[in-house]
């Protein structure tokens, strides 16, 4: 009888890991799961390095080295902290294929990608007016070249401004990790358990223990290599615009008020250009109005003239009646 219980026991073991990566809801369980906080950026998956087999099931080996320093600081020397570094980078350029080219170049030479890149204009509007190029890029580079690429930017075009800051993740990393290796001794215990089980109840009781603790090592294993992602490379996010005339970074008080007079000059000169610009661009426009104003000016004109006209011809018929009736009186009247 035992041998037929332990025979069931293997078969719908061997049932629910084949199910097991189908995504079991834990939310009625009593087990601890991750917050938000600790599975964003991230969906769960199956992990192909744990072995499901009924039989003998090995203890997976961890997605990470436990024993492994990931974060590195910025000037590329081991830390304790497990930190991350970001930066926003805005240029200005003259020549804009040429400062793309160049950027490029130093992202392959320090072993980093391009995560994403937005790029716009470079081409005439309906209006006749070219539309100046800009581009937002958000770059990958290794932790320890992060001040290296930095430090180079100045070689992409006029620098306007940079600003860089680093995390602390060491708290979350470490936390996740103590709840991984906590998961894994749970799983080994597991194991050992549903080896001593003699009833179909206690396996099945087990097995679904089981799955849940794979399922929360799965997610956790995930998220540490998330943490271990954002540690080794660094985030740069460079804005680079296409202009006529890159901005001057002024240091003395005097240089302040040349830079405010050409300031004030280009943007004089703009205006009328832009003022001559739409003139041009309207006067077919302004010249047909303004034969229709001429021809208003004119019908008006003629009008008033030909009022006038009537009303000193009725002035004077006016006068003429009034002239004949005062001569009536003075009339000598017919003798009878």
């Amino acid at each position: 009888m035992k041998k037929w219980t332990k025979l069931i026991a293997l078969t719908l073991l061997a049932a629910v890991f084949l199910t097991a990566c189908g995504g079991k809801s834990p939310q009625n369980s009593g087990a601890y799961y991750p917050s938000d906080m600790e599975t964003a950026g991230g969906s769960f998956y199956y992990d192909e390095a744990y072995d499901y087999a009924p039989m003998e099931v090995p203890a997976p080996e961890p997605a990470y080295n436990s024993e492994a320093k990931p974060a590195n600081s910025a000037d590329g020397k081991q830390s304790g902290l497990i930190l991350t570094f970001s930066a926003d980078v805005d240029i200005e350029t003259l020549d804009f294929e040429q400062s793309m080219q160049a950027i490029r170049s130093a992202i392959e030479a320090c072993g980093g990608y391009i995560s994403s890149q937005r790029q716009n204009g470079g081409y005439t509007n309906y209006g006749g007016y070219y539309v100046t190029q800009s581009v937002d890029m958000q770059i990958k580079v290794p932790a320890d070249r992060f001040q290296e690429f930095l430090n180079g930017t100045a070689q992409f075009g006029n620098v306007t401004s940079v600003n860089s800051w680093q995390e602390d993740i060491t708290g979350a990393y470490m936390d996740t990790k103590a709840r991984l290796e906590s998961l894994e001794s749970q799983r080994q215990r597991l194991m050992a358990m549903m080896d001593q089980a003699e009833t179909v109840s206690d396996l099945i009781q087990i097995e679904a223990q089981l799955s849940e603790t794979i399922y929360q090592i799965e997610s956790y294993t995930s998220q540490m290599k998330i943490y271990q992602g954002l540690a080794d490379y660094s985030t740069i996010d460079i804005s680079l615009r296409e202009v006529s005339v890159v901005t001057s970074n002024p240091q003395t008080f005097g240089e302040r008020i040349i830079e405010t007079f050409k300031r004030t000059g280009r943007n004089f000169v703009d205006t009328c250009e832009d003022l001559v610009l739409t003139l041009i661009e309207l006067l077919p426009g302004l010249i047909i109005l303004a034969v229709i104003v001429l021809v208003i000016v004119k019908v008006v004109k003629a009008r008033k003239a030909r009022k006038q006209r009537e009303y000193e011809a009725w002035v004077e018929e006016q006068q003429k009646l009034q002239a004949q009736a005062q001569v009536q009186p003075n009339t000598p009247a017919d003798p009878q």
